[in-house]
């Protein structure tokens, strides 16, 4: 079975007022990434429907946690190695890690989803939900 790459979502309004209709027809086009996730389509869906529907005035919020990325991009504490008295190395945030629990349900929520790319970091939560890793992407050139 093919992925979906494109989806184009159309929605149409119409009111009367007195004697009169006027309609009003708003469509929009989402391409998605080529290794999106099924709750990246999902999301993408909602979104796009949220957005027709606040431009024809029928809007709901939409479910989407909401964060700080300066949580990630400034957090205190990414560990390393683990030396050999028990402590650990100090990390960073080109290369680094630390404990789920040091870090909003916000951030969990996103980070479940898949991994997380700001600026030029990249941030995942293993498969466990105990740690949350941080590095800097490789630059690839010709991409």
């Amino acid at each position: 079975m093919s992925k979906i790459e494109k989806f184009t979502l159309g929605k149409g309004r119409t009111t009367k007022s007195g004697e009169d209709y006027a309609r009003r027809y708003l469509e929009m086009t989402v391409k998605l990434s080529e290794q999106h996730t099924d709750e990246d389509f999902q999301a993408a869906l909602d979104m796009a429907e949220y957005l027709i529907d606040e431009w024809l005035g029928e809007s709901k919020p939409p479910q989407v946690p909401e964060f700080n990325p300066d949580e990630l991009m400034k957090h205190e504490g990414w560990k390393a190695r683990k030396k050999d008295d028990g402590s650990y190395a100090e990390g960073s945030l080109s290369w680094g890690w630390d404990f789920a629990d040091k870090f909003s349900k916000e951030i969990l929520q996103i980070l479940e989803k898949g991994p997380l790319t700001i600026d030029k970091y990249e941030f995942n939560l293993n498969k466990e939900r105990t740690l949350v890793s941080a590095k800097k992407k490789e630059n690839r050139k010709g991409r």
